[in-house]
């Protein structure tokens, strides 16, 4: 009887396979273009919430402008 789990041809060692990698791995990102994308839906977001304070608050002007 032969031991199937024992034989060399059917034993996965894993010596020759590598890890699956992920898309975007193995480059460095680029910040400056990250954050030059996310200034403007961040910008209107920030002054779409700070107009909302303003008129929950009931003035609907900012006195600084």
């Amino acid at each position: 009887m032969t031991n199937v789990a024992s034989s060399p041809d059917r034993r996965n060692d894993g010596g020759g396979s590598k890890p699956a990698r992920t898309p975007g791995e193995g480059r460095e990102p680029d910040l400056d273009e990250l954050a030059r994308r996310l200034v403007g839906p961040l910008s209107r977001l920030l002054r779409t919430e700070l107009r909302l304070d303003r008129e929950r608050m009931g003035r609907l002007r900012d006195p600084r402008r």
